[in-house]
């Protein structure tokens, strides 16, 4: 049955009138008339009694109408859980994030929100802080970035990733922390997107990597080039390789979520904004 039959007879009631309920809905009043009585003879009884002063619900209309209203929230819902679908189907979900987020954190929460939404199709776009300008372009929906990276955007905080030492297995320090200070004394891999470059002295000698991944100074640490200070999470995938070393004055990177506009750009991001906010609840200090 269409339900366009049904929200005319119902317009037409509400207004009192085939002329009105036609204006309201944008069909003539004939299209209107013709509506209705095509229903009638569906459900063989009249549903309406006309007469010079308008409309009005018949006995069997009365009757009728509580299922008439049950069926049109029904196709109403039936539409909205279509477009979202549609929506979840059709567009998917495209996030970005640091490499080191992707070797360390990212697989194991995919993992989690591809069971609670196994309809969703995930994109995700690795970078450093280009990830800015695809989130700008709507080349992904949101980023896994810390607050530098997600200036301008509107930012939810997640958790802190502490920063570390980061030496050869065979480096000779016994101590159980590093100071920064120690560290500069031997040749340090830097890059310009990395976060501890800015607590670094102006006048400090270091061999600065051009690199968006981590993955290319733990690289060169393993091999005995230099040392580095990262974020813990930038280690997965070369604990074996490398060393950390906690600094004595704790520094941590803040890492959250990046989206253009709120609420976010489509359900899929959406429910995954809300997944990320439910797996690091407290995870963060409280402020008073």
């Amino acid at each position: 049955m269409d339900d366009n039959k049904l929200r005319a007879l119902l317009t037409a009631v509400q207004c009192g009138s085939f002329g009105k309920a036609a204006a309201q809905l944008g069909y003539t009043q004939s299209a209107m008339t013709h509506l209705v009585n095509k229903l009638e003879a569906e459900l063989g009884c009249t549903l309406l009694l006309r007469s010079s002063h308008g409309v009005r619900l018949s006995e069997e209309g009365e009757h009728l109408l509580p299922y008439i209203n049950q069926v049109i929230s029904a196709c109403d819902a039936l539409r909205g859980e279509a477009e979202v679908q549609g929506e979840l189907y059709g567009r998917g979900l495209r996030i970005g994030c640091f490499a080191s987020i992707a070797r360390s954190r990212l697989p194991d929460l995919l993992q989690k929100f591809r069971k609670l939404h196994p309809e969703i199709k995930v994109d995700v776009l690795v970078q450093g802080n280009e990830l800015a300008d695809a989130l700008e372009q709507d080349k992904i929906q949101l980023a896994v970035v810390d607050e530098v990276c997600a200036k301008g955007f509107h930012w939810t905080p997640l958790t802190d990733a502490p920063l570390v030492a980061v030496v050869p297995p065979d480096f000779p320090w016994t101590e159980e922390t590093i100071s920064l200070e120690r560290l500069l004394q031997e040749p340090f891999l830097s890059s310009p997107e990395q976060y501890i470059e800015p607590l670094l002295p102006p006048d400090a000698t270091r061999l600065t990597v051009t690199a968006s991944d981590d993955a290319a100074i733990l690289s060169m640490v393993a091999g005995g080039l230099g040392v580095s200070v990262l974020s813990a999470f930038s280690l997965g995938g070369y604990e074996d390789r490398v060393r950390a070393i906690p600094l004595d004055q704790p520094v941590s990177r803040r890492l959250g979520v990046a989206v253009k506009t709120l609420p976010a750009a489509n359900s899929a991001a959406r429910m995954f904004l809300t997944f990320l906010k439910r797996q690091y609840s407290g995870c963060l200090p409280q402020t008073k």
